[in-house]
């Protein structure tokens, strides 16, 4: 099995991707590469050779489902980005570094300068909102593992085991689907006002206005100058430490406005490189640029994936809640529950 699911891999980087987000090879690229980097500390099942191909096969998944419907496009799409200015600003009225609490106090701020969200893009809510659900994902399986071992009966531990069993397959669906949004966070096309040429905006530069600027950089650029091996090898080891108590919205927020500002710092040095002929002729500044931002997406998805685990051990899980460390420890049900 492991030998074919990496002839497998192997053989997907052979063959050209279709034009989507990233590109299809892009997103391909940073699931596997955060896939096969995990730390020894999550679990053995993330760890296995089908849950990277799973990873990696999801990647792409929201830009494959493009077109599903009106509903689903206007609802869905705007996650895949946001739109700042130079100055980290949305619509001049919201700051990446103070973003609401919510999505819906996002789109009132905007509403009131003339916007809303599915204009300006929503792409830190949609990695935010992924995350916490992952984070839960990992509680139940936590919980559902533990007594698969030691509920009291076999029957019971049974049904445990079953239960984990869905919890892993929850956790790789909801992880690689979710990735996406992590993913386009690292392609600075997708946190910029400048998403497809400068723009009607001052360009002392004299950037390009081509309208091929998006696609021909994360799809054509990337399809043929751009494979596994060159971005891995600016792969950095996790340094994610488990934290002492449950993480506030605010500080995971926190963590991911630094990630995309870090991407949005590296608009201009993109436009640089498109100006001086980079991504047409394949130079070796237009592939490092590249390859840092694809290895920035990988790392990036790889520590978030790694935090859930870490502080699904903090949550509080089933009805009545329970924490989860409670329930690791053996604590008895909490009145009012059934016990599952």
């Amino acid at each position: 099995m492991k030998r074919i699911a990496s002839l497998i891999l192997v053989a997907l980087f052979a063959v050209p991707a279709p034009a989507f987000a990233w590109g299809t090879k892009g997103h391909e690229i940073i699931g596997q590469l955060a896939g096969s980097s995990f730390p020894s500390t999550l679990p053995a099942f993330m760890r296995t050779m089908p849950a990277q191909y799973e990873i990696m096969y999801l990647g792409p998944e929201l830009d494959r489902l493009k077109g599903s419907g009106t509903a689903w496009d206007a609802e869905n799409d705007p996650g895949h980005y946001i739109n700042l200015d130079d100055n980290g600003m949305i619509a001049g009225v919201v700051s990446l570094q103070k973003l609401p609490a919510s999505r819906e106090a996002y789109d009132t701020a905007l509403r009131a300068a003339g916007t809303d969200q599915y204009r300006q893009g929503y792409s830190p809510y949609a990695i935010l909102e992924g995350w916490e659900q992952l984070r839960y994902d990992f509680g139940y399986w936590r919980v559902d593992n533990y007594h698969a071992s030691h509920a009291a009966t076999s029957g019971a531990r049974a049904v445990a085991a079953t239960d984990r069993a869905i919890d892993q397959a929850l956790i790789l669906r909801d992880a690689g689907v979710w990735g996406h949004f992590v993913e386009d966070g690292s392609q600075p096309l997708h946190v910029t006002i400048h998403f497809n040429g400068w723009g009607n905006y001052p360009n002392p530069n004299g950037y390009t206005n081509a309208k091929n600027t998006h696609s021909f950089f994360e799809s054509t650029f990337v399809d043929r100058y751009i494979t596994p091996g060159i971005v891995n090898q600016l792969m950095v080891p996790s340094m994610m430490m488990p934290p002492d108590k449950l993480l506030t919205q605010d500080q995971v927020m926190n963590l991911i406005a630094g990630y995309l500002q870090g991407t949005l710092q590296a608009v201009g040095p993109l436009y640089d490189i498109e100006k001086a002929g980079g991504f047409a002729n394949g130079s070796p500044a237009a592939v490092k640029f590249t390859a840092t931002q694809l290895a920035r997406g990988a790392i990036e998805l790889r520590d978030l994936i790694t935090l859930a685990w870490y502080d699904s051990l903090n949550t509080k899980v089933g009805y009545p809640y329970q924490s989860v460390r409670d329930i690791l420890n053996g604590a008895p049900p909490p009145k009012g529950s059934d016990g599952s």
